[in-house]
């Protein structure tokens, strides 16, 4: 797998963190809706750190 192919990985799991932070806010699950959207964030970086060829830190 090549860092463009990580990269896109990450993207759609980070959009899918974001798809549950939305149900979680629907339903007023505020602590898991904080938690997704911060998964997403970090996989959005990660994957944007992986298109520049950037090993992510661990």
């Amino acid at each position: 797998m090549n860092n463009v192919d990580m990269a896109k990985s990450y993207l759609r799991q980070a959009e899918e963190r974001v798809r549950h932070a939305e149900e979680a806010m629907e339903t007023g699950n505020y602590a898991y809706t904080i938690r997704q959207s911060q998964e997403a964030v970090e996989l959005t970086l990660k994957g944007v750190l992986r298109l520049v060829a950037i090993e992510p830190p661990k």
